[in-house]
């Protein structure tokens, strides 16, 4: 598998997780010290601390969420760092009260670094595509 092949193995693997609600699995996919910044600002420090926050919100708001990918991109900065961008369309929130909310689309960006042979993600940041104020 080539390098960028990896890479977007990551992004498919994240995608697959999530739809799966198996947040350990989507947690190791990320380095142990990563970063990562959700749509809301904010900003989670260590792979624990990112499993223990979408946990918390796969119990509720996204329980039975589904995201699906519309386009990823892979760019390499060294031959050991890529960015990965990922458009995204978010189905099936709801409120803790079943409400239901409206489907999102947004954009993850992540820079991943290869480890001994392993791509895994050391920074990640979430950006909800909401339209511009008139």
């Amino acid at each position: 598998m080539s390098d960028e092949q990896a890479v977007r193995a990551v992004g498919s693997q994240m995608i697959e997780a999530w739809n799966r609600h198996d947040l350990k699995a989507f947690a190791q996919l990320f380095r142990d010290d990563a970063e990562f910044v959700n749509v809301y600002g904010m900003w989670w420090t260590g792979r624990e601390r990112i499993q223990a926050e979408h946990e918390a919100t796969h119990a509720t708001v996204f329980r039975h969420s589904r995201l699906s990918v519309q386009k990823m991109q892979v760019k390499f900065l060294r031959p050991d760092v890529a960015s990965l961008h990922v458009l995204w369309d978010l189905t099936g929130l709801a409120l803790p009260n079943g409400q239901a909310l409206p489907d999102r689309k947004g954009v993850l960006v992540f820079v991943l670094v290869k480890d001994a042979a392993e791509w895994r993600i050391a920074v990640g940041q979430n950006t909800d595509i909401a339209p511009p104020p008139m």
